[in-house]
């Protein structure tokens, strides 16, 4: 009729050879029907004890049988249905309503929502639990504590272990919480395992164990436990155990005389008896024939893949309300590309603007001629082809969309302005400029040294701001292409064409005047993609374990790889869900192009934020806090930024970094998707699959490292 028992339990922390021993060689015994009382100063080894007949840890020495079983053994229901634990810390998740935590814990013991339901009025009733669909946040801390409370009773178990339970309770409820398991375990073979602080209440226990240092010193009723140290309350006893905490010999002394003393008199009728074990007999054994354990059969125990229906269904439940009732999940989860992709948009890539610009021609008096409409720069005089002031062709042709155009009457004035960083620069035509494009078009490669120099457009920029003088750079070389192009148009010399610097021919893939923007985009976008799902799920992940809600629902017997591959699958839906809204935005609202497949590209960005999903979780595994983990993320993130091609072509880097950054996360992915875009290549071009291939190699290896960061702290 046992319902736990522990021989000779011994389990340390630490090394071997330098151990930090928590139990040391306890023995303990609890029956069927009966309340067992845990008492024990705080780091006495309570909580660890709990933690190994629950089979969340295991013993280093010794065994333990529960209910008939070992703990952790396939099919035998501990950790799982058969026991119902409640923590010393709340260990709900806060976003949840009353009713969705009673119905998240009834599903995962695998009830019916008709039980439910039933369970959920009865325990309304009895623990004065709040309004149904009032979210645990707004409860107050003797309403969570209720709430805890019926978590653990809601699927009737066998053996309820109870830490702490009664903690913040007003005395009105902590006395009917009492009588119901008095009451409960009297009718039934409920087994009571509780923790308390306050000693007293103890006293309506069948049982009680003083545990002190790793050791159980007495375990027998609260009766005799008085008369063993000679005291009128329990309080008194564990007070006289605590204070002898160095004198083992006479506590030895007080338990050898009260066990004679109780040998030689008879137990009053009223007290239970209790089954008086030698801790020291070699002979004892728990070797006994397990109990088989059958779950009943309902809908939500039919299995989904890995899991049941039931617990399908409450984890990712759980799953989308952490993320939909927390602000910062929505904000995460949609506003936050949607902001960061709009930033990038509106501030990467695009040309600058009214940049002040020095102008500075020596054929020309006053600049108002140059917009006079009646100005004539190119004309027929006997059949030859004339040029009259062509610097104020190319003026009017410069306009005002990138560069603001300010006048000089000397290039000295120019040069003075610029150096003040008044105008990022000037551009100088010579008197002679007209003149000297005359003689380049009509001598070719014959014409005059002193031609030629004269004929160029002359240009001083400001490089200590290298992004702005390209573009300034880039917008008058093309400003002067065009120029050249028109006149010698005007002039019917196509032969002289050849004679230009600079010629544009039609572009291969793309466009010619592609921009910086362009380029970036496929990059930013996978690398925001994978580093929000990174930083949401780590942050989700170490939050459960911090507030317990992990470790409780590994005790309701939920494996930690059904938890994995819920969060998987709600993670899956969401990022597929994020791709499709990235891609369409971009395109909808910033007009960007793409020559490729659509469904191509939603589907590598789903497979990115997937594989962020998963490093967040290989962070949250193998960090414990929060802090440690955004060190983590934040760490990771610049180096892969920086090598993965994004700000500077892979070509200028050494060869041997070249060969290495290839197996990074974003950089063969990023070139995969700018395949897509610009050349419109699909999933069947090697340029394009490989990209893919690297993203789920990388999602294999972190999955496979989360499995086993998860099992080794199961």
């Amino acid at each position: 009729m046992a319902a736990v028992e522990v021989r000779n339990g011994y389990k340390y922390y630490g090394s071997k050879s330098n151990p930090k021993i928590v139990l040391n060689q306890l023995n303990m015994n609890v029956m069927r029907g009966s309340i067992y009382g845990l008492l024990g100063a705080s780091g006495c080894g309570k909580t660890t004890l709990l933690s190994c007949l629950v089979g969340q840890r295991r013993l280093n020495g010794g065994e333990i049988n529960v209910l008939g079983v070992k703990p952790g053994e396939p099919g035998s229901g501990v950790p799982g249905s058969r026991v119902g634990f409640m923590p010393q810390e709340i260990a709900l998740v806060e976003e949840m309503t009353v009713k969705e935590t009673i119905f998240y814990f009834g599903r995962i013991y695998g009830l019916t929502d008709e039980r439910i339901r039933e369970k959920f009025k009865l325990l309304k009733e009895l623990l004065q639990l709040p309004p149904a669909r009032q979210m645990i946040k707004q409860c107050s801390g003797g309403q969570q504590r209720r709430l805890s409370f019926a978590c653990a009773m809601i699927h009737d178990p066998e053996l309820l272990i109870l830490d702490e339970p009664t903690v913040g309770l007003d005395p009105m409820l902590r006395e009917k919480i009492w009588e119901f398991l008095v009451e409960t375990t009297r009718n039934s073979k409920l087994a009571v395992i509780i923790t308390t602080h306050y000693i007293e209440e103890a006293k309506q226990a069948n049982c009680i164990g003083l545990m002190r240092n790793g050791v159980l010193l007495a375990e027998d009723t609260p009766t005799n436990i008085m008369i063993q140290f000679g005291t009128q309350s329990i309080e008194d006893a564990f007070l006289i155990l605590s204070q002898r905490q160095g004198n083992e010999d006479e506590l030895a002394q007080i338990m050898d005389k009260s066990r004679n003393q109780q040998q030689q008199a008879a137990l009053p009728t009223a007290v239970l008896p209790t089954e008086v074990i030698d801790t020291h007999d070699p002979g004892l054994s728990l070797e006994k024939p397990p109990i088989p354990h059958d779950e009943p059969v309902n809908e939500n125990r039919k299995k989904v893949f890995f899991t049941t229906k039931g617990r399908l269904k409450a984890l990712m439940t759980k799953n989308f309300v952490q993320l939909f009732r927390q602000p910062s999940g929505i904000i995460f989860m949609l506003l936050f590309p949607i902001i960061q992709l709009s930033c990038f948009y509106l501030a990467i890539g695009k040309t600058p603007k009214n940049l002040e610009l020095g102008v500075y021609s020596g054929e020309v008096q006053s600049y108002s001629e140059c917009f006079d409409d009646n100005l004539v720069t190119v004309y027929d005089s006997n059949d030859t082809c004339k040029f009259h002031k062509l610097s104020c062709r190319y003026i009017r042709e410069l306009g005002d969309d990138v560069v603001v155009r300010k006048y000089y009457t000397s290039e000295s004035d120019a040069l003075r302005d610029a150096k003040k960083i008044l105008t990022v620069g000037y551009i100088h035509f010579f008197h002679n400029f007209s003149e000297s494009i005359s003689a380049v078009l009509e001598d070719g490669r014959h014409a005059s040294d002193g031609a030629i120099d004269h004929a160029e457009l002359s240009v001083h920029i400001d490089m200590t701001d290298q992004q702005v003088a390209y573009f300034i750079q880039r917008k008058l070389r093309d400003k002067f292409a065009s120029f050249m192009s028109s006149v010698v148009k005007d002039c019917n010399a196509s032969e002289a064409l050849a004679q230009l610097p600079v010629q544009f021919q039609e572009p291969i893939y793309g466009s010619a005047d592609i921009e910086f923007q362009q380029y970036c985009a496929p990059g930013v976008v996978m690398t925001m993609v994978f580093f929000l799902a990174t930083l949401m799920t780590a942050a989700v992940f170490i939050s459960e374990r911090m507030d317990g809600i992990w470790d409780r629902t590994l005790l309701a017997g939920v494996s930690a790889t059904e938890m994995l591959w819920a969060h998987l699958l709600t993670q899956l839906i969401i990022m597929s869900l994020q791709s499709f809204e990235v891609i369409m935005y971009i395109g909808l609202v910033f007009d960007t192009y793409n020559n490729g497949d659509t469904t191509t590209l939603i589907g590598l960005l789903t497979l990115t934020a997937f594989c962020g999903m998963l490093f967040g979780l290989f962070i949250s595994v193998f960090c414990k806090s929060h802090t440690e983990a955004n060190f983590v993320a934040t760490g990771a993130f610049y180096p892969m930024i920086i090598l993965c091609g994004l700000l500077w072509p892979l070509e200028s880097m050494p060869q041997f970094l070249q060969d290495l950054v290839m197996i990074l996360p974003f950089t063969i992915p990023s070139i995969s998707a700018r395949n897509v875009i610009e050349k419109g290549w699909s999933i069947t071009n090697a340029k394009v699959y490989n990209g893919f291939l690297v993203m789920a190699g990388w999602t294999i290896i972190f999955f496979v490292l989360c499995l086993i960061g998860i099992r080794r702290k199961a």
